[in-house]
């Protein structure tokens, strides 16, 4: 299975790469600061929907889907209920849609990222329920066998407190003997992929944009900076300027199997990257199988 691990395209693969962003572009950071710096989740990628399909370009979609798909039906091979939390624009949930049977409700905090997957899902006539919800205060009022979130989502969540309301949130919304699949990035794989990921841009018709990209060690925060400018697409004049800053904690595995005991979900098994091998503390991505008991 190969998948690409850095989770967006890298910056010898930007299509149109153009001139470089001026340098006072990058300095002059508090010009349309975006409010998304202020950690409100339901702001996190609220400028960026319009480009996040370019940015996520390189992600192999179609071998992550059979991997997740893979790890469900192995864990719970007759279920058909299926809730994805932090869904984004869609595209994994109309992948799993395409694999089996399912009966997909799809959810996101952020409207703008719920309203493009809608706009992407009729095109393709997909029977997915698209809901705007906040995956730690969950209110559906209906129970799933299947829930899973993918793309590092829970690194978004930067207290104890607020893992543990994903959790017992994720519990109120299975069915007994339900799962939840989730994956989240380790302190051994920021220090690689964030030298990668730094200084990536692309151009694209209507819009360009700009990561920046580090991690604090010593907090253990993996900062992405994005720069984003919207075009006149016959004149190629900047017409808008936006930035948003995202922030993602970087847990350890001991630290997640220690949430994970304080829940009211069971840890089945953590596999390591995209395989079945068991997670070690030295893995780079870990995707784990909570079961409610």
């Amino acid at each position: 299975m190969t998948i690409n691990k850095q989770n967006s395209p890298s910056s010898s693969d930007t299509g149109e790469s153009g001139p470089g962003y001026p340098e006072s572009s990058l300095k002059n950071s508090d010009r349309h600061k975006d409010p998304s710096a202020s950690k409100d989740p339901a702001l996190i990628y609220h400028k960026l929907a319009p480009v996040y399909d370019h940015i996520m370009k390189d992600v192999d979609y179609e071998d992550w889907t059979d991997y997740i798909d893979a790890v469900i039906r192995y864990h719970q091979p007759y279920g058909t209920r299926m809730l994805e939390l932090a869904c984004g624009t869609g595209t994994m949930a109309m992948a799993m849609e395409e694999r089996d049977d399912y009966e997909i409700t799809a959810t996101d905090v952020s409207p703008e990222m719920i309203r493009i997957a809608r706009e992407k899902a009729g095109r393709r006539k997909s029977g997915i329920t698209w809901l705007v919800q906040d995956m730690c205060r969950l209110d559906l009022g209906r129970r799933f066998e299947i829930i899973y979130m993918v793309f590092d989502s829970l690194n978004y969540l930067h207290r104890e407190q607020d893992i543990l309301s994903l959790f017992d949130s994720a519990a109120s919304h299975l069915e007994d003997h339900g799962i939840f699949v989730f994956d989240f990035t380790t302190p051994s794989y920021s220090p690689k992929i964030a030298p990668l990921l730094d200084g990536e841009q692309r151009r694209l018709r209507t819009y360009r944009y700009r990561r920046n990209s580090r991690y604090d060690q010593k907090n253990g925060v993996h900062i992405n900076h994005f720069i984003v400018e919207k075009r006149d697409p016959k004149t190629g004049r900047t017409i808008d300027r936006f930035e948003e800053v995202h922030e993602q904690r970087i847990w350890s595995f001991e630290e997640i199997k220690s949430m994970v005991m304080r829940s009211k979900l069971r840890m089945l098994v953590a596999y390591e990257d995209f395989d079945f091998s068991e997670a070690t503390d030295k893995s780079d991505r870990i995707t784990m199988v909570l079961r409610h008991v």
